[in-house]
């Protein structure tokens, strides 16, 4: 992951055919009616054994950490 990552924490998962999937997720404090953390997750991908997410990806992944966390009450489903 990424310096600009700081604060997420991806979680990894190798799949059928060397393929990799990802989630990536944050911890919620703050969320207004909940009486503990959340673990949220904010994006799943899946790419190709011994690849990598390009800097635009984890740049999408990170507008949807800040959208998530813009509202609150949060939007949880």
């Amino acid at each position: 992951m990424h310096d600009e990552m700081v604060g997420w924490f991806e979680i990894r998962v190798d799949g059928p055919g060397r393929r990799h999937y990802r989630l990536f997720c944050r911890l919620d404090y703050d969320a207004l009616e909940m009486t503990k953390p959340l673990l949220v997750v904010i994006d799943g991908r899946s790419k190709p054994f011994r690849t990598v997410l390009s800097e635009s990806e984890y740049s999408q992944i990170r507008k949807l950490g800040d959208e998530y966390f813009a509202n609150n009450p949060r939007h949880i489903t």
